[in-house]
């Protein structure tokens, strides 16, 4: 059981602003509806509706819940989290009523909120583009022929003695069969039809052609060989003795989140007009690591601080041993969009 233990109401605020921020306190539900993705409401206060995953996302933030787990609408954490939340509207519309919310301190202080959900929508959209998975193996196969023996394949197949043959099972393997399910069906050898790692500029003419710019998972064929016709899928690539693609995905996600977010920074406060209480003067910048004085007040937390770069933070390193070529300046300039998409 999870005990109630009631935190201190701004404390209470400050933990659930994020959540309630994407509820649109303050706006028509019908705006609210239209800008989520099938919501579903836990509850209404006065005809305001708390959504279930804005429920879900305060019982994380209180440790109520792991990241990875289910809401169970019948926990104790949906209970806790629900209540919470509930409290906060209540208080939120007695402000409101009060007209506190035109107070400049309070607008001050929900705008910094608004402005940091808004920072935390564009970590989330370059943290998209940084998963996906063809941007990561197109890195890897621009690099891959740089490190020294040449670009390895794994290959699955499945052999045929006519195209036909070969064109149905490719058309069953379209329709969701699994690769290996049919290799064992259909091939005698036992193995689900892996070939194992192979160099590419090894392989047979019409198999090189045919795989050289696929991608995992991608179907290749039939191809005509001496032995008949084949099917081939995609299982890995890597560079000949290096780790492979797999294996180096953790560390070109880091490196491609960390070169959008770095170039957009870059560019946006180069054209932005930027003016400080106090300019620091280039010779005094500070170097290595800066400490704050001890009387200082924590540092605000980024919503989701592991998608973001924060100023000193280390680059991640380039996920391969050879550094890729610097771009031109021009290249630099370019918006990170029309970099980091596919």
């Amino acid at each position: 059981m999870i005990s109630h233990q009631r935190a201190p109401f701004a404390a209470l605020i400050f933990a659930a602003i994020v959540a309630l921020s994407g509820c649109g306190l303050g706006q028509d539900g019908a705006n609210e509806e239209a800008s989520l993705r099938d919501p579903v409401v836990a509850a209404t206060v006065n005809g305001r509706p708390i959504y279930i995953e804005d429920v879900r996302a305060h019982a994380v933030s209180r440790g109520w819940l792991q990241e990875t787990e289910d809401l169970d609408a019948n926990s104790d954490a949906f209970y806790l989290a629900l209540e919470e939340l509930i409290e906060v509207r209540l208080f939120a519309m007695e402000a409101e009523a009060r007209g506190l919310d035109r107070e400049p301190d309070v607008r001050r202080q929900i705008e910094n909120a608004r402005e940091r959900v808004l920072a935390n929508s564009i970590y989330e959209e370059i943290d998209r583009r940084a998963i996906d998975p063809e941007a990561i193996e197109r890195l890897y196969r621009e690099n891959a022929s740089r490190l020294g023996e040449g670009e390895e394949i794994r290959l699955r197949h499945i052999q045929f003695e006519t195209r036909e043959a070969a064109e149905a099972a490719k058309r069953r393997l379209e329709q969701g069969e699994r690769f290996e399910a049919l290799a064992f069906e259909l091939n005698t050898d036992g193995d689900g039809g892996d070939l194992g790692f192979a160099k590419i500029a090894d392989l047979a003419s019409a198999v090189r052609q045919g795989v050289q710019d696929s991608n995992i998972n991608d179907l290749v064929g039939p191809i005509q060989l001496p032995t008949g016709w084949h099917l081939f899928r995609v299982e890995d690539r890597r560079a000949g003795g290096v780790a492979s693609l797999e294996t180096l995905r953790p560390r070109i996600v880091d490196w491609l989140r960390y070169q959008e977010i770095t170039q957009l920074n870059e560019r946006l406060a180069r054209d932005a007009r930027i003016e400080r209480l106090r300019e620091p003067e280039e010779s005094l910048e500070p170097g290595g690591e800066v400490t704050a004085p001890a009387d200082a007040a924590p540092a605000p937390q980024r919503p989701t601080p592991d998608l973001g770069v924060a100023p000193g933070d280390a680059p991640p390193p380039f996920p391969f041993p050879m550094a890729p070529a610097r771009p031109a300046p021009a290249q630099q300039s370019a918006a990170p969009e029309e970099a980091a998409s596919p």
